[in-house]
């Protein structure tokens, strides 16, 4: 799925957007696409491109209560070309490191907001 698709990818809850936003933004280099704010500023919906995929964050959750949402522990992959990079950024800005149920490679992380992320490097071939 490319930035410019019509579809979203995951809906992920959240307690604060904009502080959910701004690590986004910081640690996976988001864009915001498009914020739904009230009269005072506050965000509230938001959708960002993260890595090639959209995505929506917000503080409510139209399929069932918000507090269901947030405690999903579905894990989202995003790959960059520097993932040791994105891995300091993401702890020095409040995600913590999940350690690994088994031997892996991979490192999962969990952001400020709860929400767990694994950051992949390059596909190799060969």
């Amino acid at each position: 799925m490319r930035a410019q698709d019509k579809r979203t990818g995951p809906h992920l809850t959240v307690s604060d957007t904009s502080e959910a936003i701004a690590f986004y933004m910081d640690v996976f280099d988001a864009v915001a696409i498009q914020r739904e704010c009230l009269l005072d500023g506050h965000v509230v919906h938001a959708e960002l491109a993260v890595g090639g995929h959209r995505l929506i964050v917000s503080e409510w959750w139209e399929a069932g209560d918000p507090s269901v949402a947030a405690n999903r522990d579905e894990v989202l992959t995003i790959e960059r070309t520097d993932p040791e990079s994105v891995l300091r950024r993401a702890v020095a800005a409040g995600a913590h490191v999940e350690p690994p149920a088994a031997p892996s490679h991979q490192v999962t992380l969990r952001d400020p907001a709860g929400l767990c992320w694994t950051v992949v490097g390059p596909q190799r071939t060969g």
